[in-house]
This record gives C-alpha cells, sequence and structure tokens, in this order.
C-alpha cells in the first residue's frame, strides 16, 4: 500500500512538474516543488469543475442517459453489428483501441513529460514534453470522475445483462468508457497544441477512433463510449485553460539604474 502510494505522488509531481526528479535533496527546492505542483493540482481542478464545465457534463450525461435508459443504445448496436461491422472495421478496431490502454498510454505519458529534462535544449524534446506534461495532467483530472461514473452509472456492457445499457447505480462498472477517455486524451493534448486548423480537426477525428472502435467489438453502447471522449475532451480543455491562464503572467529580470529588480506583467 505504501508502494503505491508513494508511486502516485511520484507520477502527479511528475505530471506537473516534470523537473520535480531532478530537484535533488534541498529541503526549500523541495518545498518550492511541491508547492508549485499544488497550485498547478487545484487550478486544473478548479477549471475542470467550474460551474460551465459542470453543466456541460450533466448535459452530456443526461443526453447519455436518455440513450442508455431507452432502447436507443440497444437498437444502434444491434443496427451496427448486423449491417456495418465487417472484418474491415475489426482490423481498424483491433489498431485503435490499443492506444486506449491506459497500462500502455499512463505511463508513454509521463516519460514524454520528463523529455526535456533528459534531452534539454531540443525543440523537438520540448513539444513532446509539452504534450506529455498536458496528456498526463488530463489523465489525473478527468481519471477520478471517470471512474466514479463508471460505477455510479452501474451500465454494464453489451450481453452481460438482461438489463441492456440500462444505468443501475453500482451494480457495475461500464457506464462510461475507460478506453475512450484514455484513448482520446492524447489526441486531443496534441490537437490544443496544434496552430494548424487541418492538423487540428484531423487529430480531433482520430480521437473519436478510440471510443467507436468499442462500439464496433461489441464492448461498449453508444452512450458509454460517446461519454468517455467527452470526459477526455473536458479534462483537456480544463488542463489547456490553465496553460493558457499561466501564459497571461509572466516574470522577468529587469535592468534598473540601482541594480536589478522584477518584472510582473500580465497579458490581456
Amino acid at each position: 500500500m505504501v508502494i503505491w502510494f508513494r508511486t502516485i505522488i511520484i507520477c502527479i509531481c511528475i505530471a506537473y512538474y516534470p523537473n520535480f526528479v531532478y530537484a535533488g535533496g534541498d529541503n526549500n527546492s523541495s518545498i518550492s516543488y511541491f508547492s508549485r505542483v499544488w497550485e498547478t493540482i487545484k487550478t486544473d481542478h478548479k477549471n475542470f469543475y467550474s460551474s460551465g464545465r459542470l453543466l456541460r457534463i450533466g448535459v452530456a450525461f443526461g443526453i447519455g442517459g436518455i440513450m442508455a435508459n431507452t432502447n436507443i443504445d440497444e437498437e444502434i448496436q444491434d443496427w451496427y453489428q448486423d449491417e456495418v461491422r465487417s472484418s474491415s472495421t475489426d482490423d481498424l478496431a483491433n489498431v485503435a483501441k490499443r492506444f486506449g490502454e491506459g497500462k500502455y498510454l499512463i505511463p508513454l505519458s509521463l516519460l514524454a513529460a520528463t523529455l526535456p529534462e533528459i534531452i534539454p535544449e531540443n525543440s523537438a524534446t520540448s513539444s513532446i514534453g509539452k504534450w506529455g506534461q498536458l496528456t498526463s495532467r488530463s489523465f489525473l483530472v478527468g481519471g477520478p470522475p471517470v471512474l466514479l461514473m463508471q460505477r455510479a452509472t452501474g451500465a454494464s456492457r453489451p450481453g452481460e445483462s438482461d438489463d441492456g445499457s440500462h444505468w443501475k447505480p453500482f451494480n457495475d462498472s461500464n457506464g462510461v468508457s475507460g478506453h475512450a477517455f484514455i484513448g482520446a486524451v492524447p489526441f486531443l493534448s496534441a490537437a490544443s497544441m496544434s496552430s494548424n486548423r487541418l492538423l487540428r480537426y484531423g487529430l480531433y477525428a482520430v480521437s473519436t477512433l478510440i471510443a467507436w472502435s468499442r462500439i464496433n467489438d461489441n464492448d461498449h453502447y453508444t452512450s458509454q463510449a460517446m461519454l468517455g471522449w467527452f470526459m477526455a475532451w473536458e479534462s483537456v480543455g480544463a488542463v489547456s485553460e490553465s496553460n493558457e491562464n499561466d501564459k497571461k503572467w509572466k516574470v522577468s529580470a529587469l535592468l534598473i539604474n540601482e541594480g536589478v529588480g522584477i518584472q510582473v506583467s500580465k497579458r490581456f
């Protein structure tokens, strides 16, 4: 239990402030790092649990609830399995679903976050590091509510229950697709970093493939896949918002006649 706790703490520190691993043993430096981590954690979660974002999530779950607790989910599933699914879609889905494996994507994002510290002063590793930090922070912000809503909705997978996709609180844990969430975050993170509109919208489209693969493989209903993707969208949005707020403030050295000062400016 202690080992798991320490592992989680280290992962959080890497995700929020990658050069934590190179901080050394100085107590003041450690306090400074943990303070920075804590402030960023609070900002990310404040953005995620803002009234506007919670309203959008509520609307999404309302739509998902209608789909799950009527015949909509099951009718879509039956139609897709009978009329659309083929060996070609299975081949594509087999590739897409691998991007939703948390045991690979979470460590990869943490490794990417530390890359600029391993190979400094390199534009490529800097971009990869930003992507890794944005991705891992999004996992940490959105992961707990995804796990909660999986249990709270209590829905089952296709073919697992006579109740179909209906919500049965705390009866099962498949009401929100974890694969759809995990798989969408890396692509949405990359999209948020791109200034190229064509590339950005392409990444948006690719981010939906993991959710689609769960429907294709008959592992999740449409509402479950949709909710997993939407939670990823809002998680990345919250972290991106934190980063934009950080960019508004700039601290720099200022040379003056009497010596050296500090200049703090804010961009509006």
